[in-house]
C-alpha cells in the first residue's frame, strides 16, 4: 500500500512537471488563446508583471520535483489589454 502510493506520487510528479513546458505552449496561439485558457491549463500563474500599455507578463514557474529540486522550469507569456497572448516572453516555443 505505501509502495502504490510512493509510485502514484513519483508519477504525479513527473507528469506534472514536462506538461508545464512541453504539451501546453505549443497548443498557444498568438491573438487567440486568452489568458484564462492558459491559466485553464497551466493554473494559477506565479507571476502577474502589469505593463504601462495595459499589457501583462504572466509567468508559471514549477521546480524539478522530487529527484531534480534545484531545476526550475517556467513558461512568460506577454498578454495585451485585450487578454489575448501576443507572444511568448520566454521558457518554451511553441513545437513546429
Amino acid at each position: 500500500m505505501v509502495l502504490m502510493a510512493a509510485a502514484l506520487a513519483l508519477a504525479a510528479c513527473a507528469d506534472g512537471q514536462g506538461a508545464l513546458v512541453n504539451s501546453t505552449s505549443s497548443h498557444f496561439t498568438p491573438g487567440v488563446t486568452t489568458r484564462a485558457q492558459a491559466a485553464a491549463q497551466l493554473g494559477p500563474p506565479s507571476s502577474i508583471y502589469q505593463q504601462a500599455d495595459g499589457s501583462r507578463i504572466v509567468t508559471w514557474a514549477r521546480n524539478g520535483g522530487l529527484f531534480n529540486e534545484a531545476e526550475t522550469r517556467s513558461l512568460s507569456i506577454l498578454f495585451g489589454p485585450d487578454e489575448k497572448m501576443i507572444r511568448f516572453v520566454s521558457g518554451a516555443a511553441p513545437s513546429p
